[in-house]
C-alpha cells in the first residue's frame, strides 16, 4: 500500500517525527508552509487564538491530490491545545481521499488537549477512516523515545 504523510511543522519536531516515518515505511512526504510565517513570538499572539477557533491557514501547497495514496497521515503541532490552522487547511486541501485509511498525529510540548479528536474528526468527514492517532511530546522527541509509534501505526493501517 502507498503512504503519504502531509505535515505542518512550526518548530521542527513534527518534521522530525514525520520523516522518521517516512524513513521507516517509505511513505512520500508533503511538507505544508504557512503563509503567515509565524515567528516563535507571534505562533503565540496570533497563530494560537486561531487554532482555539479552529480557523484555517493559507496554506501552499493550496491543494494536495493524495489520489495515489491508500493511506495518509496527517500531522501538526499542537497550538492551545488544538491542531494549528495550518493543519485544519491540510484537511480542507486534500483531494480524492474519500475511502481512505488516515492516521492523525500530533507533538506537543505537553498534553494534547482536544487536538487529535479534532483532527481526526476533520479527517472524517472528508470520508477518510481514521485507522489510529497518534502524539509524542517534545521531550521524547529530543530523547529519541517513542519516535517509531508513528510509523508503527502506519504499517498496522496499510497493513504491513
Amino acid at each position: 500500500m502507498k503512504v503519504c504523510i502531509v505535515y505542518y511543522s512550526a518548530t521542527g519536531n513534527t518534521k522530525r517525527v514525520a520523516e522518521a516515518a517516512a524513513a521507516a515505511t517509505g511513505a512520500d512526504l508533503v511538507e505544508v508552509k504557512d503563509l503567515a510565517a509565524y515567528s516563535k513570538v507571534m505562533m503565540y499572539l496570533k497563530g494560537a487564538p486561531k487554532a482555539r477557533r479552529g480557523e484555517k491557514a493559507e496554506i501552499e501547497p493550496a491543494a494536495i491530490d493524495v489520489a495515489a495514496y491508500d493511506v495518509v497521515a496527517v500531522g501538526t503541532p499542537v497550538w492551545a491545545f488544538r491542531p494549528a490552522p495550518a493543519a485544519n487547511a491540510i484537511v480542507a486541501a486534500l483531494k480524492n481521499c474519500e475511502e481512505k485509511k488516515a492516521v492523525a498525529f500530533a507533538t506537543s510540548g505537553g498534553a494534547p488537549g482536544e487536538t487529535l479528536p479534532i483532527l481526526a474528526r476533520q479527517i472524517e468527514e472528508r470520508g477518510m477512516t481514521i485507522a489510529g492517532t497518534f502524539h509524542i511530546t517534545d521531550r521524547e522527541i529530543t530523547k529519541g523515545e517513542g519516535i517509531d509509534g508513528l510509523a508503527r501505526l502506519i504499517s498496522t493501517a496499510s497493513g504491513a
